[in-house]
């Protein structure tokens, strides 16, 4: 019975110690499972990270890649630009030679800018004097403008006179046609009566047209008979219209002749231009024979190059061998 206690004591001890051990285990426990979770966790982490970083790792050997590229370009881009630069230090060594040329230009340059300067002061000088010359040629100038207006209102008025002078020498000598115009119709008139109604003796428009056989024989210059009578018939009328003619009236009588388109050529008239003028001066010379002042006539031969028939047969060839008589004004 003295031992019970004892017992009771060691066995509360012990129970005590076996609470003891379990709660420690408990909370051992407890620490364990809180140390196992946040070491999943960190575990979890630590995979989230290594997945991050094998990403990243990835990337990164990506980006290296590019970069070992790009790398490659920029040294094929630096090598470049190195020659460039080799090129633009030989330029600029050229450059520097031209710029040294270039000073040296400016230089004389500047030493003819200092003569100009002092050939300035001389041409000032000039320059003032031209000054002074030109404001007393300004002035003669104002004069002579002054005297030109003058002069141009006495050309104005001289050139009204000139016109008014022009318009009645021009009504004058329009008179003076009108007037030859009617002694020519005289002329024709009496001359057509004194030669009679004959075929070969024709007016045409201003001027009497004779066949050549009135004159001339064949090939021949020299004056018919009874182209004579015609002539002398022509002279007295053309004298007497003559006599009636103021002497200011300045009238003249052409002769011109012409042949057919037949060719001649013989010593004596080598073309129908000799054929055609000989004709023309031999009525010409007859005429002044039979009085006609020589300043009164003039001669033309035309040949065979103004036909008023371009026919063939012998009626056309015979109307363009003909001498015509034109009275008209000089």
């Amino acid at each position: 019975m003295e031992i019970w206690p004892g017992y009771v004591d060691a066995l509360s001890t012990m129970l005590m110690m076996v609470a003891l051990v379990l709660v420690i285990m408990m909370a051992a426990q407890f620490a364990l499972s809180n140390a196992l979770v946040s070491r999943e966790s960190q575990v979890n982490e630590l995979a989230i990270r290594l997945k991050t970083l094998t990403d990243a790792l990835t990337l990164e050997k990506t980006t290296s890649d590019g970069l070992r590229g790009k790398q490659k370009d920029l040294e094929g881009q630096l090598q470049k630009t190195r020659d460039e630069i080799g090129i633009v230090q030989k330029s600029l060594l050229e450059s520097q030679g031209k710029l040294t040329g270039f000073q040296a230009e400016r230089d004389s340059a500047r030493a003819d800018l200092d003569k100009a300067n002092k050939e300035s002061g001389t041409l000032k000088g000039q320059l003032a004097d031209l000054f002074k010359q030109v404001e007393d040629l300004n002035k003669k100038l104002a004069l002579l403008t002054a005297d030109l207006a003058t002069a141009k209102t006495s050309i104005t008025d001289k050139e009204l006179k000139i016109a008014d002078l022009d318009k009645k020498l021009k009504k004058k000598m329009l008179d003076k046609v009108e007037e030859l115009s009617e002694y020519r119709s005289e002329f024709f008139g009496r001359l057509k009566k004194a030669l009679g109604n004959r075929p070969d003796i024709k007016i045409v428009g201003d001027r009497f047209v004779f066949q050549s056989e009135v004159f001339f024989q064949s090939a021949s210059a020299d004056l018919q008979d009874t182209g004579k009578e015609q002539l002398v018939k022509l002279a007295e009328t053309l004298k007497e219209i003559s006599a009636t003619i103021p002497k200011d009236i300045k009238w003249m009588v052409s002769i011109i002749g012409h042949t057919d388109k037949r060719p001649i050529n013989s010593p004596q008239f080598p073309s129908n231009w000799e054929l055609s003028s000989a004709r023309a001066l031999s009525v010409l010379k007859y005429l002044i024979e039979m009085g006609i002042p020589p300043e009164r006539l003039s001669a033309t031969g035309y040949g065979e190059y103004q036909q008023i028939d371009p026919g063939n047969d012998e009626a056309a060839l015979s109307r363009n061998r003909r001498i015509e008589i034109k009275f008209n004004q000089r």
